[in-house]
């Protein structure tokens, strides 16, 4: 089993890293473009070559460690690469860490140790139930995901087209004057609350970027599911080839290739219409726990049979969430994911929460919206003063 971490921590910062040295080579080089000189430019930069190989030997490492362990250790563990990555900034890059950030690598770092400790020689085995039952698991995760994401964008894309229609003609039937001119000028502060917008319009504004903040972070915990879920075909094609025939591990790598793309557009989405922390946050997530929840649900991955290495495991797994999330975004990113997680909750799901929980969410989400109403009075405040001004 520690063969498998440290691959699988070895092919996780060999992704990032590679990203990275990619990323610095687009510096000097011009946009990527398919003509033959722009190519060349590419690959003659020794940087941007470097990067590339180091990025696919992370992919290749990857598979082996897949091919090796269960998911729910490989997918945890695969998270760390970003401590790697932040290491490789301080030392290469000359980036400083704050001191949360040592911290919280330092919490992964003890929950990959913990992963290891709690292992078990038997882990290493394939699963001894049917391969039907493996496909049959597995494929229903996926197509409930797909059923989820389908009618939820579809629910969306709908409903949004009908508010920005609505939204098009409240703002410009109004914009015409009388004689079908220019509108008339502001008049002065005295007069100003007869060409005031309407009161509801505010608050139409402040649902709709709610609503655009809760589609963004509900688009990053499908991408991150798309990726766990990828995590898992992957595995999934290596135990149906032992069972069935090698023709499965190129159907599961497919599978895998397909399912990360999804996550890729998924994310992209997210990421115009919300905060990137936030989505990324999210995002890595639930990439963790839909990996760890394919392998013990679709692949029969086991817990330790000790209750003590069973309690070891959850917390392993509880501070690689912890450390990984505080890394990609620190404490206000984590509030912030809290707060937004919190907005998509149906009223039934607050009565299923821990009590400690729902009011520490909701002592954040009543701060927010202090913060927002006094941003409110303040810009208020100053709307009134320039009209005074004219």
């Amino acid at each position: 089993m520690w063969f498998a971490i440290v691959v699988t921590v070895l092919a996780a910062a060999g992704n990032n890293i590679g990203k990275v040295l990619q990323k610095q080579a687009t510096r000097t080089l011009p946009r990527l473009v398919l003509n033959r000189q722009t190519l060349l430019l590419y690959l003659r930069s020794a940087l941007w070559v470097t990067g590339m190989l180091v990025d696919l030997g992370g992919a290749l490492l990857m598979i082996v460690a897949f091919a090796n362990a269960p998911v729910s250790i490989v997918q945890p563990v695969s998270a760390v690469g970003l401590v790697i990555l932040l290491i490789f900034s301080h030392f290469y890059l000359k980036e400083r860490l704050q001191w949360h950030e040592w911290l919280a690598a330092c919490v992964a770092f003890v929950g990959v140790l913990g992963l290891g400790a709690s292992a078990e020689p038997s882990h290493m085995d394939h699963p001894d139930i049917s391969a039907w039952r493996v496909l049959g698991a597995f494929s229903g995760l996926v197509a409930l995901l797909g059923l989820e994401c389908w009618w939820r964008h579809t629910h969306t894309g709908l409903g949004s087209g009908h508010s920005g229609a609505a939204h098009h003609h409240h703002h410009h039937q109004p914009a015409v004057g009388v004689n079908g001119g220019k509108p008339p000028p502001r008049v002065s502060s005295a007069n100003s609350h007869l060409h005031q917008a309407p009161p509801g319009s505010s608050a139409a504004a402040a649902a709709a970027a709610a609503a655009a903040a809760a589609d963004a972070v509900l688009c990053g915990l499908e991408a991150g599911a798309c990726f766990g879920f990828s995590a898992a075909a992957c595995r999934t094609g290596f135990i149906l080839a032992a069972k069935l025939s090698m023709v499965w591990v190129p159907l599961g790598l497919a599978a895998s290739v397909a399912l990360t793309s999804s996550g890729f557009l998924l994310q992209t989405r997210g990421l115009k219409a919300g905060n990137t922390v936030i989505v990324c946050v999210a995002a890595a997530t639930s990439s963790m726990i839909t990996g760890v929840a394919a392998g013990m649900l679709a692949l029969d991955e086991k817990l330790p049979s000790g209750h003590g290495m069973k309690l070891v495991r959850l917390t392993s797994w509880l501070f690689i969430l912890l450390g990984v999330s505080c890394l990609a975004g620190g404490t206000e990113a984590l509030a912030a994911t809290a707060r937004a997680f919190a907005s998509c909750l149906p009223p039934w799901a607050w009565r299923l929460l821990p009590r400690p929980v729902a009011v520490t969410v909701h002592k954040l989400q009543k701060q927010r919206t202090q913060q927002q109403h006094q941003q409110g009075m303040g810009s208020e405040e100053d709307d009134e003063g320039l009209e005074d001004l004219v």
